[in-house]
C-alpha cells in the first residue's frame, strides 16, 4: 500500500502541470463557444510504474466518427452543470467504471471538430487505483474495443497530414502506435496538447476535420 500511495503522489506531481483553473467552469460560462458543446474525459492511470491512457475504439455502427479511436465523451445534457459533469457521465456510461473512482486533475484547451460541428472540452482525470481485470464493462452499442496505451508510446512526434476544408488547407496530427492503430482528428490534438503540457506547458487550441 505504501508503494501505491507513493506512486499516486508521483503521478499527481507529473500531472500538476495541467491547468486546473477550468475545473469549475459551467456550461453557462462557455456560452460564447462555437459549435455543439461536448466534453471528453482523458483517463490517465498507473500500471507497473508507467502512465497509461484509456481510449475507446468506437463502434462502426455509430453515425458520427464510426470506428475511430476516441476518448470517452459526448454532448452536454441539461442536467450537466459543466464539462466535468458531462465527461464523467459519459465515461461511466461508456466504460462502466464509476465516476467516483476518477480524480479530476485539470482541463486542456478546447478542440473544434468541424466534421461534426462539436466543440470538445477535454477534462483530465487520474484513476489512482489503476484499471484491473473486471473493471471494464463497455457499452457494446457505442464501443467496439478498449485500448490501454502507454503514454510513452505517444511521445514521438506525430505525423502531420493535410486536409482541405472550405478552400483552406489545414493540418492535423496522426499517431501511429502499431498493429494498424491510427489516432487522428480531435483525439490526436488532445493527446498532443497533453504531451506538450506535461513536457513544457506549451498548449494551444486546435482545430481538426
Amino acid at each position: 500500500m505504501a508503494n501505491d500511495r507513493e506512486g499516486a503522489t508521483r503521478l499527481r506531481s507529473i500531472l500538476s502541470k495541467i491547468p486546473s483553473s477550468g475545473i469549475d467552469r459551467g456550461w453557462k460560462d462557455l456560452s460564447d463557444s462555437s459549435g455543439r458543446k461536448s466534453a471528453v474525459l482523458v483517463p490517465v492511470f498507473p500500471r507497473d510504474g508507467e502512465l497509461f491512457l484509456l481510449l475507446l475504439e468506437r463502434s462502426v455502427s455509430l453515425r458520427r466518427h464510426p470506428g475511430q479511436i476516441a476518448f470517452p465523451g459526448g454532448a452536454m445534457e441539461k442536467r450537466d452543470r459543466g464539462p466535468v459533469d458531462t465527461a464523467l457521465r459519459e465515461f461511466t456510461e461508456e466504460t462502466g467504471i464509476p465516476g467516483e473512482r476518477v480524480e479530476i486533475v485539470g482541463t486542456l484547451p478546447e478542440v473544434r471538430a468541424y466534421s461534426s460541428d462539436f466543440s470538445l472540452f477535454p477534462v483530465v482525470g487520474l484513476i489512482p487505483s489503476g484499471i484491473g481485470p473486471g473493471d471494464l464493462s463497455p457499452d457494446s452499442h457505442e464501443v467496439k474495443s478498449v485500448l490501454e496505451v502507454p503514454l510513452k508510446a505517444l511521445e514521438r512526434a506525430p505525423v502531420m497530414e493535410n486536409f482541405t476544408r472550405e478552400g483552406k488547407v489545414l493540418s492535423y496530427p496522426v499517431f501511429r502506435i502499431g498493429d494498424g492503430v491510427n489516432i487522428w482528428g480531435a483525439t490526436a490534438w488532445i493527446i498532443l496538447n497533453l504531451i506538450r503540457t506535461l513536457k513544457d506547458g506549451d498548449i494551444k487550441g486546435s482545430q481538426c476535420p
